[in-house]
């Protein structure tokens, strides 16, 4: 299929004043495994295309996965009947072009990987919880995507990036467990016996737990725990929709140190360390985006509707169209890796808690940074510099901003963390937090 000529068929029916084509052509293939068995395969490849339409400066949109000459017509034309209906103008007008950087995320081979593939990479995974009667299960995600962004105004652009997630959770006998996740763009990189390991481990560790009192303690937050915290603070605050709604923890604090001056974080799409997007969904260049640089508050990320209306320029943060609500959005987060080796993270805390990674993330109040959440597969209490036992999973109240001024340590080693997730990354390192707030255990049932 010639999905370029499609477009350019449809770019040149001249329904509307302006149109905007965003294709998004994507191929996940994936293998789900509890038991330590293979126990469903499925895939699913869809080309979709949104329709943007202008007209007397007011915008409509239509999506239609009908990719015949006729079928996108049809859609651009009730994109175009769409923005006449409205009532009022969308207060901005669709993009010029700009030069975007090509970047290479292609791997044939992650692409093309075949059910036996995944199969045999999975059997490796589960070995060493087979051997012990745990319970191993997770996914192994092949395939990737491809993007097309076209318009009236000039823009042709096209990306495609090959993805590979793997994630698990080692249930052991007694109701111990870990988890672990591999996520990258080529296959080949991928060895299930490290990432098995580190899940197993944990599994083994935490098969006695025992309760801890709620209260302030020293962590050690592991990748998956960090990227949930970065991710938390993304969706309340990093963005320029958060400062026009008047609901983001940065609004009037730009050029202020809000955090440690061990905290560099950043928003880059072209990192070769992430997965890798040169533009946005309007077919913007990435830039790389600060919002905080040695600790200092410096900057959110746009789209174009938020940059006409804060007088500045797109960051190249536009979601596609049906996500327009959430839009200008972080979507390859990097935190700045420290001096510190893993084990020393540890070494250096007299009491506390090393936490693998939360969930049930849930936002308390936006203005001061405050998220409640839960540790999950892997709670471990350090004494005198040593992890010494397991504990049952906590409940969190605390504030991100916070959290992140009370950095004392950061990793010096990176991982690349998308909880599974085939949209959005997260570039993390182990990081020690002099205080975090646990308000609360979570019981086993």
């Amino acid at each position: 299929m010639n999905v370029e000529a499609l477009l350019d068929d449809v770019l040149g029916k001249k329904v509307a004043d302006e149109l905007e084509l965003v294709a998004i052509r994507s191929r996940e293939e994936l293998t789900r495994f509890t038991g330590c068995q293979i126990h469903q395969n499925v895939a699913a490849v869809d080309t979709t295309v949104h329709i943007r339409a202008w007209a007397d400066g007011k915008t409509g949109v239509a999506t239609t996965n009908d990719l015949t000459a006729e079928g996108l017509a049809r859609a651009a034309r009730d994109a175009a009947e769409i923005a006449r209906a409205q009532t009022r103008p969308a207060g901005y007008a669709p993009p010029d072009p700009r030069p975007v950087e090509e970047a290479a995320a292609w791997d044939e081979a992650t692409w093309e990987a075949s059910p036996a593939e995944r199969a045999a990479l999975v059997a490796r995974a589960v070995q060493g919880a087979a051997a012990l009667g745990f319970n191993a299960s997770g996914s192994l995600a092949t395939g990737g995507g491809e993007v097309w962004v076209r318009t009236t105004r000039g823009i042709d652009v096209h990306h495609r990036t090959s993805s590979v997630r793997f994630v698990t959770v080692i249930v052991g006998k007694s109701g111990g467990s870990g988890y672990a996740e591999f996520s990258g763009i080529r296959l080949s990189e991928f060895v299930p016996e490290e990432a098995a390991e580190r899940a197993l481990a944990k599994a083994r560790q935490s098969e006695v737990r025992r309760a801890l009192e709620p209260g302030e303690y020293t962590v050690v937050l592991e990748e998956p725990a960090v990227a949930t915290l970065l991710g938390m603070l993304s969706s309340m605050g990093f963005s320029a929709r958060a400062l026009l709604e008047k609901r983001s923890f940065l609004d009037g604090k730009f050029g202020q140190k809000l955090v440690s001056d061990l905290v560099t974080v950043y928003d880059d799409g072209l990192h070769p360390q992430t997965t890798v997007m040169p533009f946005d969904f309007e077919g913007m260049p990435k830039q790389r985006v600060y919002f905080f640089r040695a600790g200092v508050a410096e900057g959110v990320v746009h789209d174009t509707r938020t940059a006409a209306l804060l007088n500045t320029t797109s960051t190249g943060h536009a979601l596609p169209p049906p996500a327009v609500g959430w839009s200008p959005m972080p979507t390859h987060v990097v935190m700045e890796p420290g001096t510190t080796p893993d084990d020393e993270l540890v070494s250096g805390v007299k009491r506390g808690l090393l936490v693998t990674r939360f969930h049930y993330a849930r936002t308390v109040d936006p203005m001061r940074g405050v998220m409640t959440m839960m540790t999950r597969d892997g709670t471990f209490l350090i004494e005198e510099g040593r992890v010494r036992e397991a504990v049952e999973d906590m409940r969190i109240t605390e504030s991100g901003l916070r959290a992140l001024s009370l950095v004392e340590a950061v990793g010096r080693e990176q991982r690349l963390i998308t909880h599974g997730e085939g949209f959005g990354a997260y570039l993390v390192p182990k990081v020690r937090i002099a205080k975090f707030a646990f308000t609360g255990r979570t019981e086993r049932m």
